[in-house]
């Protein structure tokens, strides 16, 4: 029997250094999935040893500027973790050393889980066919 494909997503996978993410913002390319926006930095040349560890680190965000109500905010940042995490492993394998990726939720409506992890596979399929 195969062993079970990885559905955690463990601390060690997320991306919480205040300098990687300003890099992400700053030097990252991305794109837009409605109601997804997502951005994709390739650390590998970077002199990081915090990547080096694992090859991708992530970052899940809502703005206050779209969902004034902390509830609405945690609300969609669980829906999109629950999305990656459940289907991160067709991202697996296909990346070259350590990248961060940014998932920021980009609409002002509250979008039902369906439609969000449509764009969150929509999201990894584009990234593996740019890898």
């Amino acid at each position: 029997m195969p062993p079970a494909p990885d559905r955690s997503f463990p601390r060690r996978e997320r991306l919480k250094s205040k300098k990687r993410i300003a890099r992400l913002f700053e030097q990252g390319k991305g794109g837009f999935v409605y109601p997804v926006r997502y951005v994709l930095l390739d650390d590998s040349a970077e002199e990081s040893v915090a990547g080096k560890d694992r090859p991708l680190s992530v970052l899940i965000a809502v703005p206050k500027r779209h969902h004034k109500r902390a509830v609405e905010r945690n609300l969609l940042k669980r829906r999109m973790r629950e999305a990656y995490r459940l289907n991160k492993q067709a991202l697996s394998g296909t990346l070259s050393g350590p990248c961060a990726l940014g998932l920021l939720y980009a609409s002002g409506d509250v979008a039902g889980y369906p439609q969000i992890e449509s764009a969150v596979k929509k999201i990894i399929r584009i990234l593996r066919e740019q890898a």
